[in-house]
């Protein structure tokens, strides 16, 4: 039986969010305020991290949050040359006219992983004046690398809701 993409991108992180979860040791025990550091931590990684996208100024910023171990988190891309090429591409093409979050959640799963997923709709406007409403859902896994939050996988949902 055929498994349609979308379902099957909606069933594929979290596999692998249950598979980083499975690999942590049985005894990596936090207390609520470590859970509540990590939890503030990741919350200030993801959203410095959307702030460099919708900013579409600094590259090298946006960039700097990948996975060094990973090399590239978006599937969209093989390589970070290949996401260069992607971001740049887009904010050539399209400025963003607003951003508006309706939720984030963090889950952490240990001292040096979380997971966080963001929804909310944006506007924005191509080189032609062509304007686009979206919803998006965003699903991200945050790995703690060198002191540092970095993007180890992210998956992006969005709906254009206007032409």
């Amino acid at each position: 039986i055929p498994i349609k993409e979308e379902a099957m991108s909606r069933t594929l992180l979290p596999a692998m969010l249950v598979a980083v979860v499975a690999c942590q040791p049985a005894t990596m025990e936090m207390t609520d305020g470590q859970r509540a550091e990590v939890e503030a931590a990741v919350t200030q990684a993801a959203a410095e991290y959307n702030a460099q996208w919708r900013g579409q100024e600094d590259l090298d910023g946006y960039i700097a949050y990948a996975s060094d171990w990973a090399g590239t988190p978006w599937g969209c891309c093989q390589t970070l040359d290949d996401l260069r090429t992607m971001a740049t591409s887009s904010w050539e093409r399209w400025d963003i006219e607003s951003v508006e979050d309706d939720e984030m959640k963090v889950m952490v799963f240990s001292p040096d992983a979380a997971a966080v997923t963001s929804t909310g709709t944006s506007v924005r406007v191509d080189t032609a004046g062509v304007r686009q409403d979206q919803t998006f859902h965003i699903a991200t896994l945050w790995v703690r690398e060198a002191g540092q939050w970095k993007l180890l996988i992210a998956k992006n949902h969005v709906r254009t809701i206007g032409p």
